[in-house]
């Protein structure tokens, strides 16, 4: 069990630093994109200000720091994790009560 919520969270971060490099437009170095990865995570966990935050993410990517990728980027390493952990759902209930749902927002 635990090999497997290991494996998982490698493939979400070799998921998260392909798409980053989508995002730059360019290779980066694996290690300093999972420093980065780590540092912003940290970041905004301590309320560091939105300022320090995008000089972070610029400085490793070479994105300019007003440049509209680094939010693309804030959402790939805050928000998509968080979303992508729900997509393994695999249960009929759920998705019975979800089809339900939509029928009833219809």
């Amino acid at each position: 069990m635990q090999k497997n919520i290991i494996a998982g969270q490698e493939e979400q971060i070799n998921a998260i630093i392909e798409r980053i490099c989508e995002i730059a437009g360019k290779s980066l170095p694996v290690g300093d994109t999972i420093g980065m990865i780590g540092r912003v995570i940290h970041m905004r966990e301590i309320g560091t200000d939105e300022v320090s935050v995008r000089k972070q993410i610029s400085g490793v990517t070479g994105i300019g720091f007003n440049d509209i990728r680094i939010d693309e980027i804030l959402f790939e390493i805050e928000e998509q994790p968080e979303q992508n952990t729900y997509l393994p759902f695999n249960n009929s209930q759920f998705a019975d009560l979800k089809s339900k749902m939509d029928k009833e927002g219809e």
